[in-house]
């Protein structure tokens, strides 16, 4: 049964199929921009240490950018409004990018085109899961493509660019900008009560235990993938393993990912938010471990099959759990306050700190990342405890 409230009455099929695409559009982006972007700075004349500024500042702006853009939604309630005008924000600061040369104007339009950008993606997952719970559509199901997508643009741009300079690179991802702004114009409206005048959503969300212990949650699960992201090709590659074996270990990952966003409604009635996100962390520990201990190439494809439930179960619990225990109109702050914590400041502590500890341990650093998933388990316990399904305020 639809709510009323802010909802258009396009047909359940044609809102899915818009979801769909903006998951795809936006996936496929980052399918582009994770493995050319550095290739591109450097392109510019910067060094690896100033690669390394530039790629800490953009997760680092995020961190500060995505409550406050979450906190203007959740204040005034014109979600749709605001996610469409900060993609096309972030698509036009985008066209800086080929005119910008050195470190300092480089570092500047990042810092920018991040800061209007990035809370496009939780605030685009908010109005989803807002309009999800409505008509009661299957949330896995539309973001999978979003799975797909990465897939198909991280395997064939490298095809497509081959040959050509550098430019063609970030020419692609400002094309893939306005992509991702077309897609969000696209995505059904979705209005909400503004929040009370005076309200500060981001300190009610914090003070309320179950939402601190939800975020430590899946904080320490996606920190716990620093190692893997960051020196698991080095470390292979070390170990004789090779570069087609290693590409198939990492799409592996995010093909078993695909499949579980398929049945994750199924896992989720099955397991509830609270398992589901157990599941995750659990499957880490079971990770980690087998990474440090083995590099049998059959054994390693086993445990990269676990992405699908360190990160697609998380994931899916976690979109669950703001869509039922978090009020509506905290509902914006909540996503943007999920991903600054767990993906900002989680992950990129772990991250800073994972060089250090994998030069000192080798592949016993991924032993570390099994203790911050024991974390994300005991801090799962404790949720277990003191939330039972409830709406939390």
């Amino acid at each position: 049964m639809h709510s009323s409230t802010g909802a258009d009455a396009t047909s359940d099929r044609a809102v899915a199929f818009r979801i769909s695409l903006y998951y795809a559009m936006l996936f496929g982006m980052v399918g582009v921009v994770q493995p050319f972007f550095p290739v591109w700075l450097k392109s510019r004349g910067l060094d690896a240490a100033e690669i390394g500024v530039v790629m800490a500042a953009i997760m680092w702006v995020r961190v500060v950018s995505n409550p406050v853009a979450a906190g203007f939604a959740d204040r005034f309630g014109r979600r749709k409004r605001m996610v469409t005008m900060l993609a096309l924000g972030g698509a036009l600061t985008g066209l800086l990018f080929p005119f910008s040369w050195g470190f300092w104007a480089v570092l500047a339009v990042a810092a920018l085109q991040t800061a209007i950008q990035a809370p496009v993606m939780p605030l685009g997952d908010n109005l989803i899961l807002l309009t999800a719970r409505d008509r009661g559509l299957d949330y896995g199901r539309m973001r999978l493509w979003g799975s797909v997508a990465f897939i198909v643009t991280s395997i064939g741009i490298g095809t497509a660019l081959a040959g050509h300079g550098e430019d063609l690179i970030i020419w692609t991802i400002v094309g893939c900008l306005f992509g991702v702004f077309i897609a969000t114009s696209l995505l059904p409206n979705r209005t909400t009560p503004p929040a009370h005048r005076g309200s500060r959503p981001a300190l009610a969300l914090l003070g309320m235990p179950p939402f601190l212990l939800f975020v430590l949650c899946g904080g320490l699960n996606m920190a716990s993938h620093a190692v893997l992201n960051a020196f698991a090709t080095i470390h292979w590659r070390a170990a004789g393993i090779g570069e087609d074996f290693i590409g198939m270990l990492w799409a592996i990952g995010v093909i078993a990912e695909v499949v579980v966003f398929a049945f994750g409604q199924r896992l989720l009635r099955r397991l509830g938010i609270v398992g589901l996100m157990a599941l995750g962390a659990g499957a880490g520990v079971v990770r980690w471990t087998g990474l440090a201990l083995t590099e049998d190439p059959i054994l390693l494809l086993g445990f990269q099959s676990l992405h699908a439930l360190t990160f697609g179960a998380m994931h899916l619990g976690a979109m669950a759990f703001i869509q039922q225990a978090v009020p509506t109109r905290l509902s914006a702050t909540a996503q943007a306050l999920y991903a600054s914590l767990s993906m900002g400041v989680a992950v990129g502590l772990t991250t800073m700190a994972s060089g250090l500890v994998y030069e000192a341990l080798g592949a016993y650093a991924f032993l570390a990342m099994t203790v911050l998933s024991l974390g994300s388990l005991a801090a799962n316990l404790a949720l277990r405890r003191v939330w039972r399904g409830e709406e939390i305020a």
